[in-house]
């Protein structure tokens, strides 16, 4: 099978997101004891460890269920691979590429950890956004991007 260039494309993106996300993961951990209390990186903006066992923002934490979840991730992650192959918009391509990549990011988190790590904290005065990561960044990017793209196509 010949690969084309909007596959090229979205190999290059998943790789560039999924090592982001990995790669900012391993700078928290490295430096857990200074985030463990939070950072102040400026107003509205902290760093923070959090050890997610839910999924995004923290939801279904209590279940205990992250391998599950891990291998949920992957069953999606396979299906959307599917979706990226069938696709000839460029635009599908890279808002399948940028979920694809979110999801492979935590998926592999949970089935190695058991978790997932957030430290990105954006707040306004006293209400703070769920803690998160650089993979739920890309998932809620392409799929703005994807919804947007159906919206204009109807």
């Amino acid at each position: 099978m010949k690969i084309s260039k909007y596959h090229k494309h979205s190999l290059i993106i998943v790789s560039i997101c999924f090592l982001i996300d990995q790669i900012s993961k391993l700078i928290v951990l490295k430096n857990i004891d200074l985030l463990s209390s939070g950072v102040n990186v400026f107003v509205g903006f902290n760093l923070v460890y959090v050890e997610n066992k839910g999924v995004s923002f923290g939801l279904l934490s209590n279940f205990n269920i992250p391998f599950y979840l891990g291998i949920l991730s992957l069953i999606i992650s396979g299906y959307i691979i599917f979706l990226i192959i069938k696709t000839k918009k460029n635009s599908e391509v890279i808002s399948l590429s940028l979920i694809l990549s979110g999801a492979l990011g935590n998926g592999y988190d949970r089935l190695i950890n058991g978790y997932v790590i957030d430290f990105i904290d954006i707040y306004v005065n006293k209400f703070h956004w769920p803690a998160f990561n650089f993979a739920d960044s890309f998932i809620t990017i392409g799929a703005v991007i994807f919804l947007t793209q159906m919206l204009q196509n109807k």
